[in-house]
C-alpha cells in the first residue's frame, strides 16, 4: 500500500490517445501559472486508456482545465498550512484516557465504538471533500495551490486517523471479549490508504521547506468528474489521477470468485504480465499494485462498475518510449524536444548551434520557470495538456519551441 513513501520515478507511455481539442484559454490564478481549457473525447467504456508496450493510463473526460503551477515560497507557505485547522478537529477522533481509565468494560465497549463510528464517516468524507475541490477549481473558483492544500492535507488526516485507528483496536484488546471487526477494520485502513500517495508525500516534503530555492514544476488538470496532479522531481515523474464518475457505490459487486484479479488483465494487459499484487477484501472496490520494468502501478477499481477510479503511475524517465524528436534554432542555440505520449514528461536538450556542444540553459514554460538543463545539455519538464511554448535562455541567446496539444 501507500503508507511508506516509494520512490518517485516517471511516467507515460506510448498511447492511443483519445482527441483534445482546445475550447478556450482561461484567466490565470496569479503569478506565473498558466492557464489552458481542454476538452477531452474520452469514451468511458475505455477506461483506462490503451496503451502499447507498456502501462495503460487513465485519462480525465469532459472539459478540462489544465495549469501550470511553479512550486516556490507561495505555494509552500499554502502547502505547510494544509493540516494547521486538521490539528483542531482532531481532538473528536481520540479517546481521553481518564474517561476509558474510568469506565467499567461495558462502557469502554460503546466508548470506543462511538469512536470508532465517528472515525469512520471522517474517513468516507475524505473523498467528498477532493471532489468538491477539484469540482470548485474546474470551474475557475479555486486555485491549483488551494486544490494541492486539500490533497496534503487529506494525506496527512489519513496518516492520523490511521494512527486513531491502531490505537483503537489496541484499547479493544484491553476488554476482555471484545474486538473491532478485522473486516470493516481493513476497509477503514484501504479508505485511508488511497489518501496515502506518493505525489502527496513529495508535496509534504516540499511543504517542509517552503523557501527552497530549487524549482519543481507541477501540473494540475479538472474537471468537473475528475483530476489529476503530474511533477517532475528530477530525472523522475509520478502522476497521480482519480475519476469520480467511474466510481458507483451503490451498484452490486459484478464479479465472481477470482474474477476480480482476471480482471486486472483487461485493465492493464502489460503489467499483469508482473504478477501484481492485489486485495479484494474492501467491499465496493479493489485495490492492486504492481511493479514493472518501467517503475510502479498502483490502482483502485470498482466492484460495480468494474472501472478504474483512482491511479497512481511512477516511472523513470529513462524508461519510457518516445516519440520523434523535434528541433529549433535561435540564438545561437539548438532546442529539441523528445515526448512521450499521453501528456507525459517532454525531454528538452540544448547545444551550441555550431559546435553542438551542450549548454546550460534556463527553461520556461508558458513563462513558468521549471529549472535549468544539466551538463549534458537536457533537462525533463511535466507539461499542461494544451499547446505549451518551451523557453530556453543563456546569456548569449535564446530560444523557443512550442508543444502541441496532447493528441
Amino acid at each position: 500500500m501507500t503508507n511508506a513513501t516509494p520512490a518517485l520515478l516517471a511516467l507515460l507511455l506510448v498511447l492511443s490517445v483519445p482527441a483534445i481539442t482546445i475550447v478556450a484559454a482561461g484567466p490565470t490564478d496569479g503569478g506565473n501559472s498558466a492557464v489552458e481549457t481542454v476538452r477531452l473525447q474520452t469514451s468511458s467504456s475505455q477506461t483506462p486508456t490503451t496503451v502499447n508496450n507498456t502501462t495503460n493510463r487513465l485519462l480525465l473526460s469532459g472539459e478540462v482545465r489544465s495549469e501550470y503551477t511553479e512550486y516556490g515560497p507561495d505555494l509552500g507557505t499554502a502547502l505547510a498550512s494544509a493540516d494547521d485547522q486538521l490539528r483542531v478537529d482532531h481532538d473528536q477522533y481520540t479517546i481521553v484516557d481518564s474517561e476509558f481509565d474510568d469506565a467499567t468494560d461495558e462502557e469502554r465497549k460503546a466508548i470506543i465504538q462511538a469512536a470508532y463510528d465517528r472515525l469512520k464517516e471522517r474517513a468516507n468524507e475524505l473523498e467528498q471533500r477532493e471532489r468538491n475541490a477539484t469540482r470548485a477549481h474546474a470551474a475557475g473558483e479555486r486555485s491549483s495551490a488551494e486544490l494541492l492544500r486539500t490533497l496534503l492535507r487529506n494525506h496527512n488526516e489519513a496518516a492520523m486517523l490511521s494512527r486513531d485507528l491502531e490505537e483503537l483496536g489496541n484499547r479493544a484488546d484491553q476488554v476482555p471479549g471484545y474486538s473491532l471487526s478485522g473486516s470493516q477494520t481493513r476497509a477503514t485502513h484501504t479508505t485511508l490508504d488511497a489518501h496515502r500517495t506518493p505525489l502527496r508525500s513529495t508535496l509534504g516534503r516540499l511543504s517542509e521547506r517552503p523557501t527552497d530555492t530549487v524549482q519543481y514544476d507541477v501540473v494540475v488538470s479538472t474537471s468537473q468528474t475528475g483530476y489529476s496532479v503530474a511533477m517532475m522531481d528530477g530525472s523522475r515523474y509520478v502522476v497521480e489521477t482519480s475519476r469520480f464518475d467511474n466510481r458507483d457505490e451503490s451498484a452490486p459487486d459484478r464479479f465472481e470468485s477470482g474474477e476480480a484479479y482476471e480482471h486486472i488483465g483487461d485493465l492493464y494487459p502489460w503489467a499483469n504480465e508482473f504478477g501484481p499484487s492485489f486485495q479484494d477484501n474492501s467491499p465496493g472496490y479493489y485495490w492492486a499494485d504492481v511493479g514493472h520494468d518501467h517503475g510502479r502501478l498502483e490502482f483502485y477499481f470498482d466492484s460495480g462498475t468494474g472501472d478504474v477510479y483512482r491511479e497512481i503511475q511512477e516511472l523513470s524517465v529513462s524508461s519510457l518510449p518516445t516519440d520523434e524528436d523535434r528541433t529549433w534554432i535561435s540564438g545561437g542555440l539548438r532546442l529539441t524536444t523528445t515526448e512521450t505520449a499521453a501528456g507525459g514528461p517532454v525531454k528538452v536538450t540544448v547545444v551550441d548551434a555550431e559546435t553542438g556542444e551542450p549548454v546550460r540553459a534556463t527553461l520556461s514554460v508558458d513563462g513558468t520557470e521549471v529549472g535549468e538543463t544539466d551538463d549534458d545539455g537536457t533537462h525533463w519538464i511535466a507539461r499542461p495538456l494544451g499547446p505549451s511554448e518551451i523557453t530556453a535562455e543563456t546569456d548569449a541567446g535564446s530560444v523557443n519551441a512550442t508543444i502541441d496539444a496532447v493528441s
